[in-house]
């Protein structure tokens, strides 16, 4: 909990530097003299803070406490209970951090087995669920981008299809997609873009499919 906690004081730290740095450039100005008490002082060690890799820093935390997350949990005698409560949700939120950020670092891949992780740990929390499969599919574009590997490429493709139709065939899950992202998934599940299927409002006045299975 601390090293998270950690992460994310220096993801915002990082955040409201990249602030100050555009507000400083476009303000402008000459250079100040430097005294004791002078704004120019503080700003040598601002600028010092501002070259610091925060998102790299802020990741080291993250993989750290799921280390430490993992002995807890593999131990001999096991320090924390996955079915609490609050040991899942601590879980889902280290390997979402660990997932934007490897993004954020140009590691996508990387970043996708953290989301994967995260999307399956949330199936009891539809809404939070498709927040997390929001960012795994901006996550697999990028890694159609990079990946260089045709089978592993295809096979990005054909995980990307399934998920599209699993987000159009659960009932909450689609109950809460926009128009945008319902025809985007259709496209992908079926590759044809002409191609719609329309569901029809209930009597609770809610978007919902007209039923609801699982797929094989």
């Amino acid at each position: 909990k601390i090293y998270s906690e950690l992460a994310e004081t220096i993801m915002g730290l990082g955040a409201e530097m990249k602030k100050k740095n555009s507000v400083t450039s476009d303000v402008g100005g000459g250079a100040r003299r430097n005294f004791v008490g002078s704004n120019a002082a503080g700003e040598v060690s601002l600028k010092n803070e501002s070259q610091r890799d925060h998102k790299g820093i802020a990741l080291e935390y993250i993989l750290h406490a799921l280390d430490l997350f993992d002995v807890a949990k593999n131990s001999a005698e096991p320090l924390i209970s996955i079915g609490d409560a609050k040991v899942s949700s601590a879980s889902v939120r280290l390997h979402y951090l660990a997932g934007r950020l490897l993004m954020s670092t140009d590691n996508p891949v990387g970043g996708a087995v953290h989301l994967k992780i995260a999307a399956d740990q949330t199936k009891n929390w539809p809404s939070l669920q498709l927040s997390i499969q929001r960012a795994l599919r901006v996550c697999e574009e990028r890694c159609l981008v990079v990946d260089d590997d045709s089978s592993s490429k295809s096979a990005r493709l054909e995980e990307s299809k399934i998920s599209c139709a699993k987000l159009l065939f659960e009932p909450e899950t689609c109950a809460m997609l926009t128009d945008k992202e319902i025809k985007h998934a259709q496209s992908k599940s079926w590759e044809l873009i002409n191609k719609e299927v329309v569901w029809k409002d209930d009597a609770s006045g809610t978007s919902r499919p007209p039923f609801d299975f699982a797929l094989s």
